[in-house]
């Protein structure tokens, strides 16, 4: 996220749609691809170090859930890909 984006206490960005953001409720869930995920989190990211790092922590946290190809993937898996 950008420096200017604010997010309230208690929620989070949907990163559903590269460069817009919204708010969930914190206990809500964005469904997304792998793939959009990885390039909505690589669009604020500096390193690639920084996108594995933030796209591993938003599946962990279910801040994030996959759809698609990846969706039944565990997070071993993905890390062994």
């Amino acid at each position: 996220m950008s420096a200017a984006t604010s997010i309230p206490p208690g929620a989070h960005a949907d990163v559903e749609a590269p460069g817009t953001a919204r708010t969930l409720p914190a206990n809500d869930c964005a469904e997304i691809t792998l793939l959009d995920l990885v390039r909505a989190v690589s669009e604020e990211c500096t390193s690639e170090a920084e996108v594995v790092a933030t796209v591993l922590h938003l599946l962990a946290s279910g801040r994030a859930r996959l759809c698609g190809n990846f969706r039944h993937a565990s997070l071993r898996d993905l890390c062994e890909s």
